[in-house]
């Protein structure tokens, strides 16, 4: 984990031309340069899929030139990730709202069930389609994972689902 060339704290998150800042120092020079505060909004949330298990996600917001960036990104490896952005001088906490309601929408649907076999051997079977994103598998960097409902899978999972 490296830090912020500016403040020597924080994550770096932003590769900004040769520096390595964190997302409040980019933000801050952001703010700087557009004369758009990034507005105060929660680290986190808790959002429940369809089925009614709860999610807990990470929240971030990043200013740019282009509009403002926000995600949630669930607090376990290989979890949902949503992101939403808007026009840089849209109104924040709209943006917030929307992207949670992305997030619910998103998680309402699940397309991946648990069965069992008749001698109790239980498999993940695909309900009727599949939805989900790929993602960089760091196990095989020649083989990406499906995240679908929130979980990571291989090809070959997929495959026998």
């Amino acid at each position: 984990m490296s830090k912020c060339q500016d403040c020597q704290q924080n994550e770096v998150f932003v590769h900004f031309g040769e520096e390595t800042l964190c997302l409040d120092c980019y933000n801050g020079r952001m703010e700087k340069r557009f004369g758009v505060a990034a507005a105060s909004y929660p680290e986190g949330v808790a959002i429940r899929d369809g089925l009614g298990e709860v999610h807990h996600f990470q929240l971030r917001k990043r200013l740019d030139p282009i509009g403002i960036f926000m995600e949630a990104e669930e607090l376990k490896p290989g979890g949902y990730h949503f992101k939403l952005q808007g026009d840089l001088y849209c109104d924040q906490g709209r943006l917030l709202l929307d992207l949670i309601e992305k997030a619910e929408r998103g998680m309402a649907e699940h397309y991946v069930e648990r069965r069992t076999f008749p001698n109790g051997q239980s498999y993940d079977a695909i309900k009727n389609r599949l939805a989900g994103r790929i993602e960089w598998n760091p196990a095989d960097e020649d083989v990406p994972l499906l995240v679908v409902d929130g979980n990571s899978y291989t090809w070959e999972e997929v495959c026998k689902c």
